[in-house]
């Protein structure tokens, strides 16, 4: 037996174990999705509680199943993250929540299938959960001089 057989072989066998299993690879993708959603939201909340420990002023809400949104009063910023399962992506955006705050823009991070369950990627860069939570707090609770500066008198 060749390689190509082997392949092949492992292939069919693959298939067979997806469509005994009775779910469309939709909702299979979905619910792991679902579930890496909600390990990110849990994450930012406890990052969240931890910049709040040290005496930040840091404010973390989940208006929704799939939306939360994160404040720093400090700086006047709030960071909302919108997730679209579907779309298999999470949007997040920054919102000044005081005149003449500059913010940072927002961005995509997309939720794609890999060999262990759904991973975030960045362009298309793979990030872990703790490399997601950083690119999108850091600017809010940790603002370079420029990001989240106040502008105009």
């Amino acid at each position: 037996m060749g390689w190509v057989t082997d392949n092949f072989s492992k292939r069919m066998h693959l298939a067979n174990r997806q469509s005994n299993h009775g779910q469309n690879s939709d909702d299979s993708f979905e619910s792991r999705a679902n579930r890496k959603w909600t390990e990110l939201v849990h994450a930012l909340q406890l990052d969240t509680e931890e910049f709040r420990r040290m005496n930040g002023k840091a404010d973390f809400k989940q208006p929704s199943d799939f939306q939360c949104r994160i404040s720093n009063s400090e700086v006047g910023a709030a960071l909302v993250l919108t997730a679209d399962l579907p779309a298999h992506s999470i949007q997040y955006n920054y919102e000044a929540e005081q005149k003449n705050v500059a913010v940072p823009e927002g961005g995509f991070l997309s939720l794609r299938s890999g060999d262990s369950g759904v991973a975030l990627y960045s362009a298309d860069q793979q990030l872990t959960t703790e490399q997601a939570r950083r690119l999108v707090l850091e600017p809010l609770l940790f603002p370079q001089a420029k990001s989240l500066e106040k502008t105009g008198t």
